[in-house]
């Protein structure tokens, strides 16, 4: 490995390397970060998006390739390179690849510093969780490295703190390293943070200011991996910045934003709607102002924010209209449903809060059309399809009124907007198919992988098992039989009440309990294919 830097700087590299080396982040997909999401947010303000089919997409900070394998093995035909500085998670990444047999990914050890155009043209860049916790030099390699390897028409996503929210979390992280100190291993250090955490939470005043912060950090903190305590609040390096500061760098560099990966985080009628009129006033046209705006009001920690080419600037559309909903797909969360009636308006609603009513026949139909349909995608198409099927008559106004509807929805979160379909079993059938990435990694033992929304699914013993035969051969019997010969052999064993199950007979109806638990867990986690 070889910088350009001097050497304070090769040292925090180094320090980092081994901290991850040390510690290592499970290796996971992150939805948000799909290029095909990001391509239908481009879209959606009037800018051409590259097509993920043939896309090249580079990722920085990739850890084992938890995000990019998944993209690679069910996009064949475009290429992925994903860079990071740990060895041990390199390696890790490698193995995965070899043993699903894909050409199309590339994982390396490598600085990003070393990183330079010559690795060519990239459609989609993805930097998630790296740009706060490295220093400043490397800060802006990562925004060089966007400018130089993004293609013309292509999106950057780069993830980070952001202040002034993530100040109230720097008093909590002074403390931490103030108990624990800067030496010793990582995990070691984790553990006492953790008695902090555990001491803060009990012992604070909680009628301050102070102990209330440290008490809402530390029982959010509870449950969080060792790996996240370690890496956020007790590395040398984490520099939240404001959004104004990050955009003055990165338009330094010659790009120039295109939003947030999550549309509804951009509006403020989300958020407040008494103060939006204020803050879009106080913002005028400044898309930027009213972002940083926003984050003054609302306290936000961390932003994912997208990045084009400052060329491109002053083609993006900001006023968003429901013609530029026309080929991209939406996908509703899988607890999106119809709530209730009330005043004469149907109100659809999921568990995050968000909710949309409407008084309009035609649009509830096309609404529940697109909730029957779920949890595969659904485009404006498919909805007047499917609602025609029943017998509805849809014209042009009926289609404008869906397409508006579906762009509100959006700009909630109700709906996550796609530039590609995606495919799930809407029920369990006798002879199930999972996808053959998950197949493939449940053969070699892999615990984390990917569901067909790019999400982070968990392979236990028994899924590692069953999945493999999910190829659409095998029915429920089969696989109770094959859960049966894996515990005959000790791959797998069943407990009841703490003691082993030994009796045949009890092995058999614990090996059905846990293939229709998997099929379940499979079937509501979006891994079966329609």
């Amino acid at each position: 490995m070889t910088t350009h830097f001097g050497t304070a700087v090769q040292a925090a590299i180094a320090r980092n390397a081994a901290s991850y080396d040390d510690l290592p982040y499970v290796s996971h997909p992150f939805p948000q970060t799909h290029p095909a999401r990001l391509g239908a947010v481009a879209r959606i303000f009037k800018l051409a998006a590259p097509d993920l089919s043939r896309a090249r997409v580079l990722e920085l900070g990739c850890a084992a390739g938890g995000n990019l394998i998944p993209l690679a093995a069910r996009h064949p035909d475009a290429y992925f390179l994903g860079v990071d500085l740990s060895q041990r998670q390199i390696d890790e990444g490698q193995r995965r690849v070899t043993a699903l047999g894909l050409s199309n990914v590339n994982l390396r050890r490598q600085s990003l510093t070393d990183l330079r155009s010559k690795d060519g043209g990239f459609d989609y860049i993805i930097c998630h969780g790296v740009y706060s916790w490295v220093p400043e030099q490397v800060r802006d390699a990562i925004l060089r490295i966007a400018r130089e390897n993004l293609a013309p028409n292509g999106v950057a996503f780069i993830s980070y703190n952001v202040l002034p929210g993530w100040r109230l979390r720097q008093t909590l992280r002074d403390a931490l390293a103030l108990h624990v100190g800067p030496q010793g291993p990582l995990r070691e250090r984790v553990a006492r943070a953790r008695e902090m955490l555990s001491f803060l939470e009990q012992n604070t005043p909680a009628e301050t200011t102070w102990g209330a912060i440290f008490r809402a950090e530390a029982q959010h903190l509870r449950t969080a991996d060792d790996s996240y305590i370690g890496h956020e609040f007790l590395e040398d390096c984490n520099e939240p910045c404001s959004f104004a500061e990050f955009m003055g760098n990165a338009a330094g560099r010659g790009l120039a934003y295109l939003g947030e990966a999550a549309l509804s985080t951009m509006m403020p009628e989300n958020m407040n709607p008494a103060a939006a009129p204020l803050l879009r006033a106080l913002a005028g046209d400044n898309q930027v102002s009213l972002e940083q705006h926003m984050d003054i009001f609302t306290g936000r920690t961390f932003r994912q924010t997208l990045l084009i080419h400052k060329e491109r600037e002053g083609k993006c559309m900001r006023k968003i209209m429901p013609d530029a909903l026309e080929g991209l797909h939406f996908v509703p969360r899988p607890d999106f449903a119809f709530l209730r009636e009330e005043d004469g308006k149907a109100i659809f609603a999921d568990g995050s809060g968000a909710w949309f009513s409407t008084p309009d026949a035609d649009v509830r139909k096309a609404i529940e059309a697109l909730a029957a349909r779920a949890p595969e995608s659904s485009s404006i198409e498919e909805i007047v399809a499917a609602m025609e099927v029943r017998g509805a008559s849809v014209d042009e106004a009926v289609r404008s009124k869906i397409a508006d509807a579906l762009l509100r929805m959006a700009l909630v979160g109700l709906l996550t907007p796609s530039t590609e379909p995606m495919r799930i079993a809407r029920a369990l059938s006798a002879k199930p198919v999972a996808c053959p990435m998950l197949r493939g990694d449940a053969a070699a033992g892999v615990l984390h992988s990917a569901n067909l929304r790019h999400e982070p699914i968990r392979l236990d013993i028994v899924a590692q098992v069953v999945t493999p035969l999910l190829d659409g051969s095998n029915d429920r019997e089969a696989l109770i039989a094959a859960t049966i010969a894996a515990a005959d052999v000790g791959r797998v064993t069943f407990q009841r009440a703490g003691q082993p199950v030994v009796e045949p007979a009890d092995i058999a109806a614990c090996a059905a309990e846990h293939v229709d638990r998997v099929l379940g867990h499979l079937h509501g986690n979006a891994c079966l294919l329609a």
